[in-house]
């Protein structure tokens, strides 16, 4: 039964790696920078973030991720430019990829509305090793010969392109942060649509609603909805669910994910959070004990504005 469990989760993840290789966190209303270089330099700070995510607790070979990132605003604020590096392991596929990110941002009107268009450049280390798979070396049905001389590793670049709007209250993006398709490890390019807005409810809470769609050839068009509450500008709380384009809640074969997710501002300069999210209708969810994230975001704030002495959600 181990073995079986082992090999269908090779199987998944190696369908998934061709139709949607794009790291996935369920923190990414605050990670906009991984999927839109438009983005970098619209806080107007020097912002660094990382996010840690294990997917599939309790489950072999599940994905792991982290990424690190900084964007900071350059020349009066005009442009942005921004760096970051993420890693995601699958089983015995590992990838290692970077970017630099140039955002030029365009004043529509005197109030604060912008439109920023953003470049991706950069590339992925990829390497498969399946002669680090262990099929029960107690049976000698269990070894592969093929599987002891697969290896492969291969530098990919890429690059990609990013349309920013946003205000003090809500901001709308369009972007495909990966345009070159590579024959190497099955990558397709996906397109990403995203916004977001901020609400006061009364003086003291604040209602943060927030969504993210990705489409892809091959693959089924999803989105991420989330929400959750501010209160005094100090802590958040909220939820999340990941489903097919036009369905709110996942049911039976579409799939997808519920989760729980809470953080809080430590002061000006630090914000921590963490989510919780269990998968639905997979094959897979019956055997892990759900995937566990965790974002830290330090701005440092070298001048101060007026925009700038609240905490900026987005």
């Amino acid at each position: 039964m181990k073995r079986i469990l082992v090999i269908s989760l090779l199987l998944t993840c190696s369908f998934a790696s061709r139709a949607q290789q794009d790291a996935m966190f369920s923190h990414y209303m605050f990670n906009t920078q991984s999927i839109n270089p438009g983005y970098v330099g619209s806080r107007e700070v020097l912002s660094v973030l990382s996010v840690i995510r294990s997917q599939w607790i309790n489950f072999d070979g599940a994905p792991n991720t982290q990424t690190l990132s900084l964007n900071s605003p350059l020349f009066n604020d005009q442009l942005g430019f921004g760096f970051s590096i993420l890693n995601d392991k699958i089983g015995p596929i590992r990838s290692t990829a970077f970017s630099v990110d140039l955002a030029y941002h365009l004043q529509v009107t005197q109030s604060g509305h912008k439109l920023s268009f953003g470049l991706k450049g950069g590339g992925n280390a990829f390497r498969s090793d399946f002669s680090t798979l262990d099929l029960d070396p107690g049976d000698p049905d269990g070894i592969d010969p093929a599987f002891s001389r697969d290896i492969r590793s291969k530098f990919l670049p890429n690059f990609g392109f990013g349309l920013y709007y946003n205000t003090v209250k809500w901001y709308v993006g369009l972007s495909t942060p990966r345009i070159l398709e590579k024959e190497f490890d099955n990558s397709q390019r996906h397109y990403f649509a995203i916004a977001g807005a901020l609400f006061d409810i009364n003086r003291d809470i604040k209602l943060r609603p927030s969504i993210y769609v990705k489409t892809t050839k091959n693959a089924p068009t999803t989105m991420d909805i989330s929400a959750y509450a501010v209160f005094r500008d100090l802590f958040w709380v909220g939820g999340m669910a990941r489903t097919a384009l036009g369905r709110f809640i996942p049911v039976g074969k579409v799939g997808g994910g519920l989760g729980l997710m809470g953080g809080i501002n430590i002061n000006d300069n630090i914000a921590i959070g963490y989510s919780y999210d269990y998968s639905i209708g997979n094959t897979t969810f019956k055997y892990n004990g759900g995937s566990h994230e965790i974002m830290l975001r330090y701005d440092f704030m070298f001048k101060k504005k007026d925009i700038i002495k609240s905490p900026r959600y987005f």
